[in-house]
């Protein structure tokens, strides 16, 4: 019942989810059972989740905003927060403006609209890519 043991943080259980994922012998196991395509949409979806783990607890700061110009769903879920598309018109706080394609994770409970601004924060493992930090008023 887990009474006295120690609390899980959310980022323990994604870490969890990877390792069983990917490494040992349940990793073994999902290589031999589970075709190709899906542990790749399976590894994706713990990348995104990892992601908005990070966004959500402010270890990232701003580095660039963009106006939403389109969104579209790609009908996947994760903990029944929508996968979107997101085509945007992006302002690094450098003052460099271009547009950009994001596949990402958002809330349900916000999702941006076509004329909403959004905060965007670099990746920490790879500075090139954009993560996706929240809608900014």
């Amino acid at each position: 019942m887990g009474w006295f043991g120690k609390k899980k943080s959310p980022q323990d259980a994604l870490e969890k989810a990877d390792q069983m994922m990917n490494k040992g012998l349940t990793g073994m196991m999902m290589k031999g059972l589970v075709p190709k395509e899906h542990r790749h949409a399976i590894n994706q979806s713990l990348e995104q989740a990892k992601q908005a783990q990070m966004a959500a607890t402010g270890v990232l700061s701003l580095t660039a905003t963009a106006h939403v110009r389109s969104i579209r769903d790609t009908g996947k879920l994760i903990n029944f927060d929508p996968v979107v598309i997101l085509e945007l018109d992006v302002t690094e706080n450098g003052g460099n403006q271009y547009t950009k394609t994001l596949e990402t994770l958002v809330s349900k409970l916000q999702i941006p609209r076509a004329g909403d601004t959004i905060g965007l924060a670099q990746h920490p493992a790879n500075p090139s890519e954009l993560i996706y930090m929240g809608l900014i008023s």
